[in-house]
């Protein structure tokens, strides 16, 4: 009778033997599979067979073809789902990777879920049940049905039941620009904006196949590095986008960067997230601009007027215009003084802390409605009394530059006055000493 308690075939299918006495005694039958429907796993614990590897899960038989909500290992786990595959499923399914490596034994790993147990079906005596409840395992081998009642070896795999929770993938994105924009050749070959990406696995299962959608590549050269090929569970990476731009970005480059990646979970097959950010500002162009007296401030040229020659004074400043800037280059560069320049004058490029010295000399003319008025009670328009052997005047008037960044566009302007005595000239004998603008004897008057 042991071999009948432990081989229902001769209830069912058997030898014609077997199914006559199986006529003659079907109350008994009927009776032992009913109890076998519904029986547990421990009555045919010994025919279970061989633990996994390299998990170390032992089997336990569980009679019939429960579904997973019926396995006492993992019945009461919330929210568990089945998966049933059969053979013509094994080598081809979206939910995991089976490989049968002979003896009726696979191996199994990739399953899109956490896996909380597997029945594997085969045989008369029903399927083994692995319990992988807390032990986080997401590959194992020698999974088999139980052994065959009257074969020293493992049965068939009739099918196999994946009982698992689908899980919670997520992932989080924080853009950031860690310092300014890098002016390449000083502006004059644009800049470079320079971007972290932080991603992070912050759901359950394993993040792989990255994909990085930054909406700056729409204007900009950009080159997205060091994306992860694989995130488990918390991993971090950082990605670098690098951004070069020939004109200035708006807002100082800020924009959104979404990055997307696949899970290993077939109900959600991926999750993204973004992030946006700008970069701060970098220092803004400076120009500077000093006028000063030249020496000599004042030289008496021969002028010609009609038929007369007469000695012309010519009045002379120095001016030095500095890029004082730390990052950019100045263009358009314009020199405005309307007393010393008939017009406009224009500079050529300055980079950082490069600088234009100028000389300029002019044939001054007073405004309008002014006069210089001489110790001796003397007025007249612009002409050069001598006291003593020294001519003296005052000179008063204004420098002014404007320039801008050849990358930003910034505009900058800086202005400087210039005081000047009539005190030197280049004719031979006349006296080199300088006195102090404020200590001139000759006042401007209305």
């Amino acid at each position: 009778m042991s071999y009948i308690t432990s081989d229902y075939n001769g209830c069912t299918n058997g030898t014609p033997h077997q199914r006559l006495w199986s006529f003659a005694v079907g109350g008994l039958c009927a009776m032992m599979l009913s109890v076998s429907a519904n029986a547990g796993h421990t009555d045919f614990q010994d025919r279970a067979g061989s633990p996994t590897d390299p998990g170390g899960i032992v089997p336990h038989v569980y009679e019939g073809n429960p579904t997973c909500s019926q396995l006492g290992e993992v019945s009461g786990i919330p929210g568990l789902l089945e998966i049933k595959l059969h053979p013509e499923d094994y080598l081809s399914n979206p939910y995991v990777d089976i490989t049968l490596t002979g003896n009726n034994t696979f191996k199994w790993e990739n399953f899109q879920g956490q896996i909380q147990g597997i029945f594997v079906k085969g045989g008369p005596i029903g399927g083994n049940m692995y319990d992988y409840t807390g032990t986080g395992i997401s590959t194992d081998g020698n999974l088999h049905s139980p052994l065959h009642p009257r074969k020293e070896q493992f049965s068939g795999l009739s099918h196999i039941s994946f009982c698992y929770l689908p899980g919670s993938p997520d992932i989080t994105v924080e853009k950031s620009c860690p310092s300014a924009p890098q002016l390449l050749n000083n502006g004059e070959n644009g800049a470079r904006y320079t971007y972290e990406v932080k991603v992070t696995n912050s759901g359950d299962g394993v993040l792989n196949n990255f994909m990085v959608d930054d909406s700056l590549t729409n204007v900009a050269s950009c080159n997205i590095t060091n994306v992860p090929e694989q995130l488990g569970e918390d991993a971090m990476a950082t990605i670098s986008v690098v951004c070069d731009s020939a004109t200035p970005l708006p807002n100082n480059g800020y924009n959104e960067v979404t990055v997307t990646a696949d899970t290993e979970f077939g109900h959600q097959p991926t999750v993204s997230d973004d992030s946006n950010a700008s970069c701060p500002d970098f220092a803004p162009p400076s120009v500077v601009i000093e006028k000063s007296c030249a020496d000599p401030m004042i030289r008496l040229k021969e002028v010609t007027v009609g038929e007369a020659t007469i000695l012309g004074v010519q009045a002379c400043v120095d001016i030095r215009v500095t890029n004082n800037g730390n990052d950019e280059t100045l263009t358009n560069i314009v020199l405005v003084d309307e007393i010393a320049l008939d017009q406009n004058l224009p500079i050529n490029d300055l980079a950082p802390g490069a600088y234009k010295d100028l000389n300029i000399c002019y044939y001054p003319s007073m405004p309008t409605g002014e006069t210089l008025l001489h110790g001796d009670g003397i007025y007249s328009l612009f002409t050069v009394y001598m006291q003593g052997e020294t001519p003296e005047a005052l000179f008063s008037n204004t420098a002014v530059v404007m320039a801008e960044g050849i990358f930003s566009g910034a505009q900058v302007s800086d202005d400087d006055d210039a005081n000047c005595s009539i005190c030197v000239s280049d004719t031979p004998g006349l006296p080199s000493e300088c006195p102090s603008p404020d200590m001139n004897p000759y006042l401007l008057t209305e």
